[in-house]
């Protein structure tokens, strides 16, 4: 199964790596389309979350060096 919806973004190595174990144990690709949704839902939250850091972060650098 490829990402056709994100051709530009690098996929995530977890992603990759429990794609290629679907592959081997022979998983149905209704299975396949079920884990990758998953596993991509769970990939945008934590880069949604580091951003959300990161706005944070200089924040309080900004104001700590006031």
């Amino acid at each position: 199964m490829k990402n056709e919806h994100e051709p530009n973004r690098r996929q995530h190595p977890a992603i990759r790596k429990c794609m290629k174990h679907l592959d081997i144990i022979g998983a149905s690709d209704k299975t396949r389309q079920i884990v990758y949704m998953y596993m991509k839902s769970m990939d945008e939250e934590i880069e949604r979350l580091k951003k959300q850091n990161l706005q944070v972060d200089q924040l309080i650098n900004s104001v700590d060096n006031r």
